[in-house]
């Protein structure tokens, strides 16, 4: 069983905006005219309570508005 690294880099990078570490599997749903969901699997930090606010957290997604020059 191996964490997201440096070889699942955009993965990695997913996991690192959505502020998840020790990432195993991560699995994103987009299905048309459905809810997107995301599912993480991962391993707790030492003390494991470090990733309860990731857990936690609630995401939306939304658009990024190109600013004009």
């Amino acid at each position: 069983m191996g964490l997201m690294s440096g070889n699942h880099r955009l993965a990695k990078e997913i996991c690192d905006a959505l502020g998840l570490k020790h990432v195993r599997k991560l699995d994103i749903h987009l299905a048309c005219d459905e809810v997107m969901t995301a599912t993480a699997e991962f391993y707790p930090e030492v003390d494991g309570v470090k990733q309860f606010p990731a857990i936690l957290k609630k995401f939306e997604l939304v658009p990024k508005v190109k600013e004009s020059a």
